[in-house]
């Protein structure tokens, strides 16, 4: 089906369903003002309706559109404020402006912050199967996102190394990039390892969603099997945060991010940044080569990484105008971005190389451009519409020339194989790319009980090089090789029974275009070749909720995810190119069950099936790695996760997942075995004190974090005999983490040990990762109610 025909299925499909929805009961919208005991205007105020919420502007004020006729609740709250509960009633088309004036609360407030219904808890409840975590309760440690991802049922992150090494993130049975990744909205495929997960720290978010099967059409990519999207802080008040840490292996980690509003005109400038720096030092046990006999020796040696220094930098300016006539956001951004990592050894070796590397380097500069719009109510009441224009170039650099070759001791002996690199062949690569990401969306709520969307996105990249040394990468990469993305998706919402059960019905529309060069290992013909592709995708998202409670959730969707470009071309160094990759597809299940025992405790248990076929599975052989299609892949599995509130300011947080993936292909001679080198078992738990202080203002807590993983097979657990099959053994890692926060979290202090027994660590293809770290924060946090 052609990009054009699908467009115009799409269109005749938004006619029919607003043609049938106009029958539907009008809607009505609520204005109004929200004051402190001054008449000072209170900006971020949550004014919620039922499930209905928004954020009040920078003046306190804010429209709450698509509310149901009759009398309803209007529920007012802010951090620092008490909440008030308010009844409004029509009697006629409209209702007079609301002016709301809130009371200081003294309430001390607990570090761990559940957020309010007007975000996390709206989203959860939601049909799609999705949770939130909040950025607030890991501001304060030495952490990134992946390590708060760890802590959700069904989510498992696996590293290779230290900081800034490389990564699977495994989402109910799918991972890799078949789980997208987006930024407020904005699809990172293509933003390069120095905007990776493992780089941003929480003090920059606001909140980390987790979306666990379907995924809605706003998310607007080809997301197989789930997706992450990461939410920065937008709330209308002027800020400013510092933060600094000093670590283990030296390393370092610093941000600084803040928000000026002018009250008159409304413009709006925000500054994110980060630098994250770490030798990477960290001892390991290593069995030496005997030079006398050739072979290792039988007992270990310790001795510390000398070549895996890894650093990673950004800064994001913004600047624009919010809360305006003519939008709610519009806003213009510059983002410099750049990372320099040294290479240990070969990111795909099991356990560790024979010959460590001195030399091998990566290295990237990123200069990305956004625009993005916003505007609730545009024209006409309860028409929303957002979007965006991203334009990202990247310069990337693969290094490997050196003749030497290195022990574990950081000695060297030169010129020991003059005609290649450290890797195999000799590679001076220089990588060009260029990425333009547009989207448009836009909802209209046609009542209080029915709403529909449509979403429209392009994704489009080029990318050419050369390299002095290797002829394959210089006649693949001679002439841009391009992939081009196209997604339209179309929602539908209907709520039933008096507004408890929520159903959402939506369809995709992918295409896909590729034009690349595949060379011989010599490098003699560019063997130019195209492929074009389209597919339509569908699903459905439906949950009940008959009281406050219980909710029950179930979603299908039947998604694809068409191959990237790094998987269709190699990494110039020791992935070589599959430019013949099929795109991957997959029947997504997902059955759930929420209790929530209110300021008590809650738990949630999930069920999923994944079935998916021409399944893309990374093929790790050295120097000439490479991904490939497995025909059929099946996951069963069930994750599980509770939270409770104890007496005496304890609580507890805990998940488990249990997967069963297998080979799914009659034909293969693996059939019905796990799949390699991906974990089936595993779990956590988080206890969390919080100190009596005898200071107004002041919060303590103590954390004790608790991580599993059930030992698996690095290969086909059937290739061969038992006694012979490499596994990654059984895993439990222990931190402990401290803060402390006075004047109400304006200053922070924080310390935290990871690995605190020192436990042995082995991750990705069997590679330790490090023992026991330190690391020592400080944070800074003024804003416009804290005498900023």
């Amino acid at each position: 089906m052609s990009m054009y025909r699908l467009l115009q299925w799409v269109g005749i499909g938004c006619f029919l369903l607003l043609s049938v929805s106009l029958f539907g009961q009008a809607s009505r919208s609520l204005t109004g003002t929200v004051l402190d005991e001054n008449g000072q205007s209170i900006p971020g105020a949550t004014v919620r309706v039922g499930e209905l919420g928004v954020v009040t502007d920078l003046d306190g004020k804010f429209i709450l559109s698509g509310l149901p006729t009759g009398t309803v609740k209007v529920m007012i709250s802010v951090v620092g404020y008490e909440t008030q509960e308010l009844q409004v009633t029509w009697n006629g088309a409209s209702v007079a402006p609301l002016h709301v004036t809130l009371k200081e609360s003294t309430t001390v407030l607990e570090n761990v912050v559940i957020r309010g219904k007007s975000e996390a808890s709206l989203l959860r409840e939601q049909a799609y199967a999705v949770e939130v975590i909040e950025a607030k309760q890991f501001n304060n440690l030495s952490t990134d996102v992946n390590e708060m991802l760890c802590r959700i049922a069904g989510v498992n992150v696996r590293q290779s190394g230290g900081l800034g090494s490389g990564f699977t993130l495994s989402l109910n049975g799918l991972s890799g990039n078949r789980i997208r990744t987006f930024i407020n909205g904005v699809p990172m495929d293509y933003f390069g390892s120095s905007l990776t997960l493992n780089n941003f720290p929480p003090n920059l978010l606001s909140a980390v969603e987790v979306y666990k099967g379907a995924v809605p059409i706003h998310l607007s990519s080809d997301a197989l099997g789930g997706a992450i999207n990461i939410t920065t802080t937008d709330v209308p008040i002027n800020y400013l945060d510092v933060a600094y840490s000093l670590g283990s292996f030296h390393t370092h980690r610093a941000s600084l991010n803040g928000q000026w509003i002018d009250t008159k005109s409304h413009l709006t400038v925000r500054l994110k940044s980060f630098i994250n720096h770490s030798d990477n030092n960290y001892p390991m046990e290593v069995f030496l080569l005997n030079r006398e006999t050739g072979q290792l020796d039988e007992t270990p040696t310790e001795v510390r990484r000398f070549h895996d220094a890894y650093t990673s930098r950004m800064a994001w300016l913004e600047a624009g105008f919010t809360d305006v006539k003519w939008a709610d956001e519009f806003m213009l951004g510059a983002m410099y971005s750049d990372n320099a990592n040294e290479l240990q050894q070969n990111p795909f070796v099991t356990g560790l190389s024979v010959f460590p590397l001195g030399h091998v380097t990566t290295a990237e500069q990123k200069d990305i451009y956004t625009a993005t719009y916003r505007k609730q109510d545009l024209g006409l009441q309860d028409l929303n519409v957002r979007g965006y224009a991203v334009w990202v170039n990247s310069t990337e650099h693969y290094t490997d020339t050196s003749a030497a070759r290195y022990d574990w001791f950081g000695d060297f002996e030169p010129d020991v194989h003059p005609t290649t690199g450290e890797l195999g062949r000799k590679s001076l690569f220089q990588l060009q790319r260029t990425n333009l990401l547009t989207n448009l969306h836009g909802e209209y709520s046609i009542n209080a009980l029915q709403g529909i969307a449509i979403n429209l996105s392009t994704n489009v990249l080029a990318l050419w090089g050369e390299d002095v040394y290797q002829p394959q990468n210089n006649t693949q990469y001679s002439t841009p090789n391009r992939v081009s993305k196209g997604t339209v998706g179309l929602s539908y919402t209907l709520k039933l029974l008096q507004g408890t059960w929520h159903n959402t019905l939506f369809t995709k529309g992918y295409g896909y275009t590729l034009e690349a060069n595949n060379p011989d290992y010599q490098g003699n013909d560019p063997n130019a070749f195209s492929d074009q592709q389209g597919r339509v995708g569908l699903g459905f998202a439906s949950t009940w909720k008959p009281n406050d409670r219980v909710q029950i959730k179930g979603s299908f969707e039947r998604a694809y995810r068409f191959p990237e470009s790094f998987e269709l071309y190699g990494d110039g160094l020791a992935v070589i190119p599959n430019p013949t990759l099929l795109p991957e597809q997959s029947e997504n299940y997902n059955l759930g069950l929420r209790y929530t025992q209110p300021d008590r405790w809650q738990a949630e248990v999930n069920g999923f099936v994944r079935n998916t076929q021409d399944y893309i599975r990374f093929r790790p052989q050295l120097t000439r790695s490479q991904y490939i299609n497995d025909p059929r892949v099946l996951a069963l599995g069930i994750d599980a996760s509770v939270l409770a509130r104890l007496p005496w300011g304890i609580q507890l947080q805990g998940s488990a997942t249990y997967l069963d993936l297998r080979n799914n292909d009659p034909e293969a001679t693996v059939y019905r075995d796990r799949l390699p080198n991906e974990p089936y078992a595993f779990a956590n738990l988080v206890a969390t004190y919080g100190l009596p202080l005898p200071w107004d203002r002041q919060q303590a807590t103590v954390s004790f974090v608790q991580q599993y993983v059930h030992e698996f097979f690095l290969d086909w657990p059937s290739i061969s005999s038992s006694d012979s099959k490499s596994v990654i053994p059984r895993q439990y890692l222990a931190h402990l983490e401290l803060t402390y926060s006075f004047q109400d979290g304006r200053y922070n202090l924080s310390g935290q040990v990871s690995n605190l027994f020192d436990a042995q660590v082995f991750d990705n293809f069997n590679q330790p990762r490090p023992g026991r770290a330190y690391s020592l924060k400080a944070r800074v946090y003024l804003h416009n109610r804290s005498s900023f």
